[in-house]
């Protein structure tokens, strides 16, 4: 009877340890698991900042390109604007400029003489 008594106490010490070797292979299943899962957040989340950091350059992008193409435009119709005055009238504008430059001179020059 104790020779049972003992077999039995191998017998659940054996099945205990069993249970134990399969519940540390769950366990590690389960943190494979929840580390892939992690890694699958880390990821996703990573690829939509940066689609849309990427968004954000291109729509900046656009607006500058925009921006210049207008101030382009702008300035060249300021400059159309200038021939046509410089066109319609050419002595006064002749007079300024050598006007403007004078003046300009003067203030460079530092009222030397």
């Amino acid at each position: 009877m104790a020779q049972a008594t003992q077999k039995d106490s191998n017998a659940e010490l054996d099945a205990v340890k069993a249970d134990l070797a399969q519940l540390r292979g769950d366990v590690g299943d389960l943190l494979k698991a929840v580390r892939e899962q992690g890694e699958e957040r880390v990821r996703s989340r990573a690829s939509r900042a940066r689609d849309e950091v990427q968004g954000a350059f291109e729509e900046g992008m656009d607006t500058l390109n925009r921006g210049y193409r207008q101030a382009r435009e702008q300035g060249e119709r300021r400059i159309e604007d200038a021939e046509e005055l410089v066109g319609n009238h050419p002595l006064t504008s002749v007079v300024a400029a050598f006007g403007i430059g004078f003046v300009i001179a003067k203030l460079l020059d530092g009222g030397r003489r």
